[in-house]
């Protein structure tokens, strides 16, 4: 995590922003700053328009000045001509200012909520695609959070930075206006209005941040007490502490609510402020022109004053609450842009293949020590191990012996601290794309697609591109036809979320289909017949047998019965390897094991 004094300004957070979503800097400058000329533009001539409307209204002389350019460009200098020409011209430029700045607004909320739904699916793949270390060590709930709230308070800062600038191009430009008809006038009220938005800003300057903090927190909260009671749906049941993760969840909730509420009065506090102000403004000037001038002439400024106001309030009034949106939307800004760089620090996982070449061999660690970064003691220690090709291979020890963490090595998961994993004398740190897809994993917990029975076995492939060949070919090799065959459209049945609808077996069935179907070179089954009945173990173990001598099978197992078949059977103890051989060998010399053998009633 980056430092406080470490962190980018807000300018570099921004480009940071729109780095992640792929949106180019410049482009959207020359976009804001283009359109808002235009804007400000219109914005001027339709106001600059109502000092000759208001001097016609006030019978001034059409002889001279602006009156007398356009008498003589329309040929007439009756008023009850000219009045009727020149204020539709100002309801004219009024009406493409609106039309502008709705189509403006269009343009706008299109490029941020792009830069919102690209920036999300970016750190999606950022955290999709980092190092399985870095990945295991952080909680879901601020994945999620920085994924989600985080990104949408992003893109807001950015629109409210946007509507900031042209809005106060559009406020320059009106002044200018006020400036050449009075410029006495114009001081007075950008002084009051000037006091009024800096001193309302720097008053709540700190609640604001307090108030981004406080609901990016209740946030956090809300995830971390919702995805217990939902993920954990089965264990919150059977504990009944259900009601305390919604009670939790609720209390979140109704945090952000009361921040919600807050951030609501903050952001509108300053345009009753401005309310008030354009009251005094007009007694100021009224006094001012009336003091100074002529009636006509107090009356002529008097209307451009209120068409700029027209203009102008509304603008404030939303710089003002642009100005608490960034405030507020900092602390998301901030989190996003944090794990971002966190993340950048990382190595990233290339999908795609650097060669055509093909893993085959033997297996070989090579000196392997690896230690995880939050623990100073090695799990597994200047370990030495070859995994014959074709052959079949078993890890077993006790708890805590580093047997999961080898398989995470040989995997390619892990990257050891020390050492080197290779394949027929090839690094898999070469070409992680290429060593995965000689891999088929079923893990201790299988992880079921709220999809059909036919997408999760052919995991990740579009539906266009199943085999349906092939998951006929697996089906029968993972004995899941009775399963297909009970099921109400077959492949076509819908397993549930996480598979809720199966038994235990039939997921692990399912999850051997799905190594299956990718057609490996090595299979691994981590702990896959752990929590099963003894007939589906003995069930998969049949099908292993089956397999054994076409694939190379690296086994690891609790229960011993799963791995008495093993050609070759490998003790593990505190990250090192006790005894290797088959399963009677390493029982007739290792105590330990033998133990475990005579536990387990195998002898």
């Amino acid at each position: 995590m980056a430092r406080a004094e470490e962190r980018p300004g807000l300018t570099g957070q921004i480009r940071m922003l729109l780095s992640l979503a792929g949106a180019s800097g410049k482009r959207w400058l020359v976009g804001t700053v283009g359109a808002s000329v235009v804007l400000a533009a219109l914005d001027t001539l339709g106001v600059a328009a109502m000092v000759p409307l208001t001097q016609l209204a006030t019978g001034a002389d059409t002889d001279e000045g602006t009156l007398g350019t356009i008498s003589d460009f329309f040929g007439t200098d009756d008023p009850g001509t000219l009045i009727p020409i020149v204020a539709g011209f100002v309801a004219l430029f009024f009406i493409a200012k609106s039309i502008g700045s709705l189509a403006f607004r269009w343009w706008l909320l299109g490029r941020t909520t792009r830069v919102a739904a690209l920036t999300a699916a970016e750190m999606a793949r950022r955290y999709m695609l980092s190092p399985f270390a870095a990945h295991r060590t952080r909680k879901m709930s601020e994945i999620y959070r920085s994924i989600g709230e985080a990104t949408n308070q992003s893109a807001s800062v950015l629109l409210a930075l946007v509507t900031i600038s042209t809005d106060a191009l559009v406020l320059i430009a009106i002044t200018g206006v006020l400036a050449v008809a009075s410029p006495v006038v114009t001081i007075f009220a950008v002084v009051l209005f000037g006091v009024l938005v800096y001193g309302s800003q720097v008053a709540l300057k700190r609640t604001q941040h307090r108030l981004g903090e406080e609901f990016a927190a209740a946030s956090l909260q809300a995830w971390q007490y919702l995805l217990p009671g939902l993920d954990g749906f089965r264990e919150a049941r059977l504990t009944s502490s259900s009601g305390s993760f919604v009670d939790g969840y609720r209390g979140a909730k109704l945090r952000q609510a009361r921040a919600s509420r807050l951030v609501g009065i903050v952001s509108d506090a300053p345009r009753y402020l401005l309310e008030i102000g354009f009251v005094v403004a007009i007694m100021g000037i009224s006094a001012i022109l009336f003091a100074t001038g002529t009636p006509e002439h107090a009356i002529t400024v008097l209307g451009v004053f209120a068409a700029a106001s027209l203009r102008a309030l509304p603008t404030m009034t939303r710089i003002s609450a642009n100005i608490a949106t960034i405030r507020i939307g900092r602390a998301g800004l901030r989190i996003l842009t944090d794990a971002a760089d966190e993340l950048a620090s990382q190595p990233s996982h290339d999908e795609e293949r650097r060669s055509a070449e093909r893993y085959e061999g033997d297996i070989e660690l090579r000196d392997v020590t690896f230690r995880y970064p939050d623990s100073d003691q090695p799990v597994v220690h200047g370990l030495d191990l070859r995994i014959a090709e074709n052959r079949t291979t078993a890890f077993v020890g006790s708890s805590g012996a580093g047997k999961s963490t080898l398989v995470d090595l040989v995997l390619g998961l892990l990257t050891p601290t020390e050492g080197t994993v290779e394949c027929g004398g090839r690094s898999i740190g070469d070409d992680p794309a290429s060593w995965y897809a000689e891999l088929g994993v079923v893990p201790q917990d299988v992880f079921l697609l709220n999809d059909t029975l036919a997408a999760n076995i052919a995991f990740g492939v579009a539906p266009e591109g199943i085999d349906a060949d092939r998951i006929a070919q697996v089906i029968a090799m993972a004995q899941l036809d009775a399963l297909v065959a009970e099921l109400p459209e077959g492949l076509e049945t819908v397993v549930g979320e996480r598979g809720v609808r199966l038994s235990g077996g039939q997921r692990q069935r399912i999850g051997l289909a799905r190594a299956l179907y990718r057609r490996p070179r090595v299979l691994v089954l981590d702990e896959a017949t752990s929590a099963l009945d003894n007939a589906t173990e003995y069930e998969i173990s049949s099908t292993l047998a089956r397999l054994q001598g076409s694939m190379t099978i690296l086994i690891v197992a609790h229960r011993l019965s799963t791995v008495r078949r093993a050609d070759t059977l490998v003790f593990l103890k505190s990250g090192s390897v006790e005894a290797s051989g088959t399963f009677d060998q390493v029982r007739d010399e290792n105590p330990e094991f033998a133990r475990l053998v005579e536990l387990g009633d195998l002898s």
